[in-house]
């Protein structure tokens, strides 16, 4: 989705007001275990939930069964914010159709889910888990926000010689590899996804292929059947390239170990990676799929983070945004609400420049600030270009990513610097294998463009006679 940034002036004035502060927060290193789930035996079931589903956990009133009552009631707390598209029908306004999981599943069903879930929970790898563990990890009936299918009896029976296979191991990696190759064998990465909507194991095995969000989705299905506490994680937006990336993580042993469901097992799968060239893909945000949250950010078990406080916001606003900037334009990566005038951004990744921009109004983020950089101590600086001071720079490249980023002679570029919008600072056909422009702003933000040919350009800072990319 291409996000509109309308510069209001007014506004960019009074955002210059703002102070900005980072403090050093969050590690690499992941929880011991998945966030705590509250008590699921205390909550009063939603209003809105069917009739029928209300039976539910009396099933379970036996007092050996207070565990599974409680699990009945975790998951009926949040069905009714569980919803799938339709895949063959569209709605009146040609969106398709959107439709709850209550209207398609059954009390029976969830009954099912509930019985072998627990079954799972029992196996050596897995029993070690207490009951929050559990719920987030094994229990729910879908990974995303796929169409709903009756797989857990099912998987069970079809992947027992796993259970077999891996014995009496209370690691879960084992098991996990064990699945990971055997979907290999017949599922295949295509970043070209030919699924529109959130997959489910049953399309999987119907496609046979499917992009890494896919991938990551119906890969769980054999695992939870199993009791292998593995998850979605994933980054929405890189923070210095356009595109997503979506991965797995299985508990095991205290923490989180990172695989790309079928594709790489656990121990040879990296998340933060290098293309082709020799820019490090960045993460400013990474995100758990969680049945009951949705999402949950897991960017400190990831990167090195730190906290971004924004002071003295306009009463107007209740939200603000930090955006990073893509290929073309900024797109927000984070959104915080304002109190007291003050919004604070959790767990932000460092060595990033963002820009902050108001939540959307009528579709629209205005921009409230010169660009931050916050650097990789968690302190940071504002790119405020100082229009009195200029200087003369040299630029050998538009990207790091590759040399057909560099200078071409013969090829039109344009210089831009950032000072509320995207100002020009001329056109130039290059002569060398640089360019030279002079009476650049120091200290502003600037990005650099091929008007002839490529796609590939990054945004960075002039310091020290060098370019410095963000």
């Amino acid at each position: 989705m291409h996000i509109h940034i309308k510069v209001s002036r007014t506004l960019y004035l009074i955002f210059l007001l703002f102070l900005v502060s980072c403090s050093a927060g969050g590690g690499v290193q992941p929880e011991l275990q998945p966030d705590g789930v509250r008590d699921a035996s205390a909550e009063t079931l939603p209003p809105e939930l069917p009739a029928e589903f209300l039976a539910l956990p009396e099933l379970y009133s036996a007092p050996e069964d207070s565990l599974k009552r409680r699990a009945a009631l975790y998951l009926l707390g949040s069905l009714p914010e569980q919803w799938h598209y339709d895949a063959e029908y569209f709605d009146s306004t040609g969106f398709r159709k959107k439709v709850m999981d209550y209207e398609v599943i059954t009390p029976e069903y969830l009954a099912e889910n509930i019985e072998y879930a627990f079954k799972a929970w029992d196996l050596p790898w897995c029993r070690h888990l207490d009951f929050d563990a559990f719920c987030c990890l094994i229990l729910p009936y879908k990974m995303a926000d796929e169409e709903p299918m009756w797989w857990r009896r099912r998987l069970w029976e079809e992947y027992a010689w796993v259970r077999e296979k891996a014995g009496s191991t209370t690691s879960a990696t084992v098991p996990c590899r064990l699945v990971n190759d055997y979907v290999n064998g017949w599922f295949v990465i295509n970043w070209d996804d030919p699924y529109p909507l959130d997959m489910n194991y049953d399309m999987a095995l119907r496609l046979r292929e499917g992009a890494c969000y896919g991938a990551s989705t119906m890969i769980l299905y054999p695992l939870r059947a199993l009791g292998v506490p593995a998850v979605i994680d994933g980054v929405p937006r890189w923070v210095n390239r356009s595109g997503a990336h979506y991965w797995n993580a299985v508990y095991d042993n205290g923490s989180m170990g990172t695989f790309n469901g079928p594709d790489r097992n656990p121990g040879v799968h990296k998340v933060q990676f290098v293309g082709v060239g020799r820019m490090l893909f960045k993460m400013p945000k990474v995100w758990r799929r969680d049945y009951r949250e949705g999402r949950v950010d897991v960017t400190a078990e990831y990167i090195p983070v730190c906290d971004v406080t924004l002071r003295r916001v306009p009463r107007r606003f209740t939200g603000v945004c930090l955006a990073s900037f893509d290929n073309r334009s900024w797109q927000p990566v984070a959104e915080a609400p304002v109190s007291g005038g003050k919004a604070v951004f959790e767990d932000m990744a460092r060595d990033v420049v963002y820009l902050p921009v108001s939540a959307a109004v009528d579709g629209l983020h205005y921009v409230v600030s010169y660009p931050l950089l916050v650097r990789e101590d968690g302190s940071y600086r504002l790119l405020k270009p100082r229009l009195l001071r200029r200087e003369t720079v040299r630029l050998v490249a538009k990207y790091p990513e590759d040399d057909s980023n560099r200078i071409f002679p013969g090829q039109r570029y344009e210089l831009f610097y950032w000072d509320g919008r995207w100002k020009s600072l001329g056109q130039q056909v290059a002569r060398h294998d640089y360019l030279e422009y002079r009476r650049v702003p120091k200290g502003a933000l600037l990005w650099l463009r091929n008007l002839d040919e490529g796609v590939q350009e990054r945004i960075f800072i002039y310091q020290g006679g060098r370019q410095i990319w963000y």
